[in-house]
């Protein structure tokens, strides 16, 4: 079970890191270097957040959602369970 809960923790880092690049590139094409406007973007989805996935049509990267990181946290938390009901070894 703990080499299922490393994969499942490093799995989920890798999705955090991918979605966190996702967020910067996407917002990015829209704000400019003033992608600090869209910080609640990379969790939630808001109306300003939606008034830029209509801008971001036109821009060479797609939508970004934040189902990616949502999906990140599930994988690290179900990992780091599996790793906490891992016996130890003696």
């Amino acid at each position: 079970m703990a080499t299922l809960g490393k994969a499942l923790v490093a799995l989920g880092v890798l999705t955090l890191a991918g979605a966190v690049w996702w967020w910067y590139a996407f917002f990015e094409q829209v704000f400019g270097h003033d992608v600090k406007k869209a910080s609640h973007c990379f969790y939630y989805t808001s109306d300003t957040c939606s008034l830029a996935s209509i801008v971001g049509y036109l821009g060479d990267i797609p939508t970004y959602s934040p189902l990616p990181f949502w999906v990140s946290i599930a994988l690290m938390i179900i990992g780091v369970v599996l790793l906490a009901m891992t016996p130890l070894r003696s």
